[in-house]
C-alpha cells in the first residue's frame, strides 16, 4: 500500500506560491496541507502577511509563521532594505538578458529558497518522527525569463532533493515545485481555474499600503517595480481579470 504523503507548501503571498497552493490541494489531495510562512524583513511583509492569513482561511489550512529575521541582517537586497529607493522598471528591460542580469543582485537573498526549503523540510523531518506522518515540501518557484536566478531551476532542485537524503536520519522526502515548468502567464491561468482568490496574492517589491474597496481592506501594489509589471503582464497575456488595486 503506498504511503500517505501530506503537504507542507512554503508560501510568500504571491501568485506563484499561492497557485502552487491550491494546484496541491486539488492535484495531490494531502492528507493534511501546513502553510509556512517566513519573516526575513522583507519590506513588504505586512502586505505579504495579510493575504496569506486570508489564503489560509480560503483553503482551511493552518499557517505557521517562522522567524527569519537574522536573513533580512545580512541581505543586501533592495527587499530587505526599505531605506532605498525601488526605480521604476520600462516593460522593454523585462526581456533583456542583460538588464536583467543587472537585477538580480538587487533582489537576491542569500540562500533564500535554500532556506525556505529546509525550513520545510525541519518540519517534515520533525512531524513523521513525532507522529510517523510523511510529508511533502512544495515550492512556488516556476520558470523565469529572460534569465532565471540559480535557486529557481529544476538543477537546484535536483540538487536540494539529493541535500534533503543526506541530512535526514529517514531520508525519504520529497523538495517539489509543481510549476516549475510554467511561464507566469500560465500559472495565472491555472491559477484561475483552481479559484484563487487574486485580490489575496501580492506582488509588489515596494509595498504601498492598504485601501477599502467596496468594505474590503485590500492591498496596493505600486505598479512600477518590475515585478508588479510582470504581474500586470500576466494576467493580459492569460486572458484573466486583475482585480488587484495599482498606485500607477
Amino acid at each position: 500500500m503506498a504511503e500517505q504523503r501530506s503537504a507542507i507548501n512554503m508560501i510568500s503571498g504571491g501568485v506563484d506560491s499561492v497557485t502552487a497552493a491550491y494546484y496541491v490541494r486539488k492535484e495531490f489531495k494531502p492528507e493534511h496541507q501546513l502553510l509556512i510562512f517566513c519573516n526575513y524583513k522583507q519590506r513588504t511583509y505586512e502586505y505579504e502577511e495579510f493575504c496569506i492569513k486570508q489564503i489560509s482561511k480560503h483553503l482551511d489550512a493552518p499557517l505557521k509563521i517562522i522567524d527569519l529575521k537574522w536573513l533580512g541582517d545580512i541581505s543586501t537586497s533592495v527587499l530587505t532594505h526599505p531605506e532605498r529607493e525601488i526605480a521604476e522598471t520600462k516593460e522593454a528591460d523585462l526581456w533583456n538578458p542583460e538588464k536583467a542580469r543587472e537585477r538580480i543582485l538587487k533582489w537576491w537573498d542569500p540562500c533564500r529558497n535554500a532556506v525556505l526549503l529546509f525550513v520545510g523540510l525541519s518540519h517534515a523531518e520533525s512531524l513523521y518522527i513525532s507522529k510517523h506522518e510523511r510529508y511533502d515540501v512544495h515550492i512556488g518557484i516556476r520558470r523565469e525569463t529572460p534569465v532565471a536566478m540559480k535557486d529557481n531551476t529544476p538543477e537546484f532542485l535536483e540538487e536540494m532533493n539529493r541535500a534533503a537524503e543526506q541530512s535526514t536520519h529517514h531520508g525519504g522526502y520529497r523538495l517539489l515545485a509543481p510549476l516549475i515548468a510554467y511561464d507566469k502567464d500560465r500559472v495565472v491561468e491555472l491559477g484561475e481555474r483552481l479559484g484563487v482568490p487574486w485580490e489575496y496574492t501580492y506582488s509588489c517589491y515596494s509595498g504601498y499600503g492598504f485601501k477599502t474597496v467596496k468594505g474590503r481592506k485590500l492591498p496596493v501594489h505600486c505598479g512600477w517595480c518590475s515585478n508588479c509589471k510582470r504581474r500586470k503582464l500576466a494576467f493580459r497575456d492569460a486572458g484573466v481579470r486583475d482585480p488587484s488595486i495599482y498606485a500607477k
